[in-house]
């Protein structure tokens, strides 16, 4: 009878040990962060899943991205932010690591010129002398239910549905962005020069190989020392589809840098990508100008400060986006805007694949510089293409057969 007792007793205290023992029937924190990072590695085909050692570094450095997103979401909706920022192909790198693979690319000039004196490119600058519609336009969010008509400025302005942008670029190791942007521009721009509106994609990957005046491959350039090697040279940028390099980090091969990619030089597709003129200024306070350029000539190249864009899955940075000119550090393409938007933003075309935030483009708010976005603009105007020989024999023969003329060779 004692022993039962004794029994009873023991499954009594057990039983009420386990009552006292709060249950926590969700994850830690360390293995969820652990599960998000497995499904991360994965997705992005990381090299490091079978080195033990690089996973777990790589996976300290994912928990620290982890708190960084958190932060940035909080502050977002505290600010009534639309930007959402997450889990990307960055989340594994630290910031020292992420500027140096994403963002030293970029080495644009110091404002004004610097010590070295202001360089050649006034000769080559589209003027921009006009503010008729600077009062027109009020960026303000506070009044953006009294934005009045913009006088001969459409709303809205995507050129993406024209079908003159190209796709979404991916320059991976290579600092490569101040060419990628200027190149797609350029390819955009004569699309629209086209009676057809044809889009030629262009070998850019020639253009990083080649282009001297101070750029350095894919170890870095400037987009207005290319704008301007690009005029003074006469370059003609060849057609993707007949690049020789498909490599952009392969510096190596004697292939020649003539810009024609095998093609012949009087292909007026070629002569359809000569730089004529090209601006490289700021428009901090005209913003307006930059609008008006979308809407009526085309895409702009501008260089920005991207640091905070290392989280960024979509909507509109407001904040978070410093806007000083020395911290530059990468070059886009913007392909558009929309004022009628809650809170109106230009469409900005990246070069980090199309993975990265909205299929490969940004979208960063209109009229407060955010990140630098109008520090260093660039309008370019690309010189009338001439026909070819070929279509002019073509065209002449159409006319009038009897007419000889040598048009082989």
């Amino acid at each position: 009878m004692t022993e039962v007792i004794e029994m009873l007793m023991i499954i009594l205290i057990v039983t009420l040990c386990f009552l006292m023992i709060p249950f926590n029937t969700k994850p830690s924190a360390v293995i969820e962060s652990r599960r998000k990072f497995d499904v991360f590695v994965r997705l992005y085909d990381k090299p490091y899943r079978g080195d033990a050692r690089e996973y777990a570094y790589r996976f300290q450095i994912f928990r620290t991205s982890l708190s960084k997103i958190r932060a940035l979401n909080e502050w977002a909706r505290e600010a009534n932010d639309t930007a959402i920022y997450g889990i990307t192909q960055y989340a594994d790198l630290t910031d020292r690591e992420f500027v140096a693979r994403q963002l030293a690319d970029l080495l644009p000039d110091e404002p004004g010129g610097g010590a070295v004196g202001p360089r050649a490119y006034q000769k080559y600058v589209i003027e921009s002398r006009s503010a008729e519609m600077k009062n027109d336009i009020i960026f303000s969010r506070a009044r953006r239910d009294a934005l009045p008509a913009v006088r001969n400025l459409p709303p809205r302005v995507d050129w993406r549905e024209q079908g003159v942008i190209s796709t979404v670029k991916n320059q991976g190791g290579c600092g490569a962005c101040w060419a990628i942007s200027v190149v797609d521009t350029i390819a955009a721009l004569a699309a629209i020069k086209r009676n057809d509106r044809k889009l030629i994609d262009l070998c850019h990957e020639r253009v990083v190989r080649c282009a001297a005046n101070g750029n350095n491959g894919c170890d870095g350039g400037d987009t207005c020392r290319l704008l301007e090697w690009l005029a003074e040279e006469s370059y003609r940028i060849g057609a993707a589809e007949s690049c020789l390099e498909r490599n952009m980090a392969d510096q190596e091969g004697g292939l020649n840098c003539t810009g024609e990619s095998g093609a012949r030089r009087e292909d007026g597709a070629l002569n359809a990508t000569l730089v004529k003129r090209f601006s490289c200024q700021g428009y901090e306070n005209e913003e307006h100008l930059m609008l008006r350029h979308l809407a009526t000539k085309g895409p702009i190249v501008a260089a920005v400060n991207a640091i905070s864009w290392k989280y960024y899955l979509g909507g509109v940075i407001q904040y978070h986006c410093d806007s000083d000119y020395e911290l530059l550090n990468h070059a886009v393409t913007i392909v558009g805007y929309d004022l009628n938007a809650t809170v109106p933003y230009y469409i900005v075309k990246n070069s980090w694949g199309p993975r990265f935030g909205d299929h490969g483009y940004v979208k960063v708010a209109i009229g407060r510089n955010l990140c630098g976005i109008a520090n260093r603009v660039s309008f370019i105007e690309l010189a009338v293409a001439e026909p070819s020989l070929a279509a002019f024999c073509r065209t002449t023969y159409q006319l009038d057969p009897s007419i000889i003329l040598q048009c082989e060779g």
